[in-house]
């Protein structure tokens, strides 16, 4: 059978027109998430670090991309924030109360980009996605090194480690043919810091290359008490954030060095939340919940770029990677895509976040809420009722018990740390001169009309998401309102037995 001549040209044009388009459409981006535990935003030197040259490859990556100035952590503990991550969901959508699974119905970033041809990998932190099977793991080795009595070494506070899993995990993915999703947790600067057990003690990870002394604290942070001790124990936690920073180093090292730079969206977010300190980790405040974001795109993100006007959250993280991946969206995302922000594009509608705090590690409920533009800042803690005390790891070590014992002879830390056990029922803060929320004005007969714009705000967004606790935070004038919603969570939520898994305990 002879085909007509004419229609042998059409076929042979709509072929040349498709295998353009084709040739015009670029592959889908690899992407490289690596985020630190427990570090605070003003620890990298490109958000403000006080000590001169520490974090030179997170600073590296931030004039080779876009880092965002105002980036918040939606829950500040880590399992219930990783989670954010991962779903675009607040933790009353997903499940992420405290350090839960998420709910059966729950999608994820991992399931969407598995299902679509991405190969995943997990270093670190595996224990706090849950359930497993949901975030679809083809890459995750051991991440312990060694047998007692000998140390342990944790894989996630090892650079050179990191660096030969990721060309491993990145050959596997190129023998496949596949895109990837490396996600890396670094542990560091998580709990032990360096040097707290001793002047050796590398804290179940290699040396680091720098250790900082205390003499070279020169200003601590605003929100913590200029103490010895508070000194002493900061430069452990910098010389951890050191750490933190040669493993980054290793991670995008490895990247570039197998050729994968050009199509590789590097993503930052340092930390999950902020250092394990009093003010910081496990609350609501600017230093529990604010992060150093920064993503490295080569062709799309003009490298050496700051914006200064969006506040972005991690409940976005998954939308803006969807997006970034031309991959369609998980339906009713509370999370929106900032893609156009990393475009150069002009975005409306950023000027607030809101942050939220249920249920800690040791399964204490500390229910707050929190609504925060670029200078003020609403907190309501619905925990606080002047007879419960609050309780969180950020606790342990050095700078708490510094705090208590100076206490005993400054009646000015007393009344700091009375405040952080006991708190109050509302805080607001202006920021503008007080940005480690020092000074609460809650009571200031001048800032009543602001204040209500913001409790009004707050509602809002509890009504719209059917937060359990909308009603009792509508009506907090009556307790019995607030006795009922905490009755309602813990029967949702009951207590559950603690983790035996000494393998994950040591890892985590």
């Amino acid at each position: 059978m002879k085909f007509p001549l004419s229609l042998f040209y059409v076929c042979a044009t709509s072929l040349s027109v498709s295998l353009v388009h084709a040739a015009d459409i670029p592959p889908q981006p690899n992407i490289v998430f690596i985020t630190a535990d427990d570090m605070n935003y003003d620890s990298a030197g490109c958000s403000g670090c006080p000590i001169q040259d520490l974090t030179p490859n997170i600073d590296r990556l931030a004039s080779e991309g876009m880092r965002f100035e105002y980036a918040y952590s939606t829950v500040a503990v880590c399992q219930p924030v990783r989670e954010i991550m991962h779903t675009g969901l607040y933790p009353h959508h997903n499940g992420a109360m405290g350090f839960l699974p998420l709910k059966p119905e729950v999608r994820t970033l991992n399931q969407q980009l598995h299902d679509s041809g991405y190969l995943i990998s997990m270093l670190g932190k595996k224990p706090h996605y849950q359930p497993e099977e949901k975030f679809c793991v083809d890459y995750s080795p051991p991440m312990l090194i060694g047998k007692k009595p000998a140390p342990i070494i944790q894989v996630p506070r090892s650079p050179d480690k990191l660096y030969a899993l990721t060309r491993e995990f990145l050959k596997m993915a190129a023998d496949q043919g596949k895109p990837f999703f490396h996600h890396v947790n670094c542990t560091d600067p998580h709990r032990p810091f360096i040097g707290a057990n001793g002047p050796d003690d590398l804290a179940r990870g290699t040396a680091p290359s720098r250790f900082i002394q205390p003499e070279e604290i020169k200003n601590v942070p605003g929100f913590l008490e200029d103490l010895p001790d508070v000194r002493k124990e900061l430069a452990q936690y910098y010389t951890s954030v050191r750490r933190l920073d040669d493993c980054v180093g290793q991670v995008i090292k490895a990247i570039d060095d197998a050729g994968q730079r050009d199509n590789t969206i590097v993503m930052f977010y340092g930390g999950d939340h902020g250092m394990a300190l009093p003010f910081a980790k496990s609350n609501d405040y600017e230093n529990s919940s604010r992060g150093t974001l920064i993503l490295r795109w080569p062709g799309v993100i003009p490298p050496g770029t700051v914006d200064v006007n969006d506040m972005v959250s991690t409940i976005d993280f998954t939308p803006t990677l969807l997006d970034a991946a031309r991959l369609p969206m998980i339906p009713n995302m509370d999370g929106r895509s900032f893609l156009p922000a990393l475009k150069g594009e002009k975005m409306t509608g950023w000027d607030r976040v809101f942050t939220f705090y249920n249920q800690s590690s040791g399964q204490n409920w500390l229910l707050m809420r929190c609504i925060r533009t670029k200078d003020r800042a609403y907190i309501w803690n619905a925990w606080s009722d002047g007879q419960m005390e609050y309780r969180a790891e950020n606790m342990q070590g050095l700078t708490w018990k510094a705090m208590v014992a100076a206490g005993t002879s400054n009646p000015e830390i007393q009344q700091r740390v009375d405040f952080y056990l006991h708190r109050v029922p509302e805080e607001f803060y202006d920021l503008t001169n007080d940005r480690t929320e020092r000074t609460n004005l809650i009571n200031d007969p001048g800032r009543q009309k602001e204040i209500d714009a913001m409790r009004a705000g707050l509602l809002a967004l509890l009504q719209r998401t059917d937060d359990p606790l909308a009603d009792a935070f509508a009506h907090r004038d009556n307790p019995e309102r607030l006795k009922a919603a905490k009755a309602r969570l813990i029967a949702e939520y009951p207590p559950r037995e603690k983790k035996k898994d000494k393998a994950a305990q040591a890892e985590e």
